[in-house]
């Protein structure tokens, strides 16, 4: 999922807590954070620390990637719409250090 405001990345964490049967206050527990916190960022509202975040997201057992804004826009939409050579196109944009890299010759 491509989330770009703190309102859809609460929105997010508040599905995933609720998809996992957790309540609020068991998440927040279990994560280290106060249930005020919890709420305001499922709420979408203040200025959350990137520490928090990590802590809900270790907690959740979810994880959190960066990729090119390019690379963003070419998952959007409707999955079936997607072209073949997207993963190519994906593949391109990504940073060296990502890559999978070359297949060795085979003797």
């Amino acid at each position: 999922m491509i989330m770009g405001t703190l309102a859809e990345i609460g929105r997010f964490l508040r599905q995933a807590r609720k998809d996992r049967a957790m309540t609020a206050s068991e998440l927040a527990l279990k994560a280290g954070i106060s249930r005020n916190t919890l709420g305001a960022l499922e709420a979408g509202r203040g200025n959350v620390e990137l520490n928090t975040l990590l802590a809900l997201l270790r907690t959740l057992e979810l994880e959190m990637q960066f990729v090119p804004q390019e690379v963003a826009a070419l998952t959007r939409g409707d999955a079936d719409a997607k072209s073949t050579g997207l993963q190519d196109e994906v593949e391109s944009l990504m940073p060296r250090s990502r890559r999978s890299p070359p297949a060795r010759p085979t003797r």
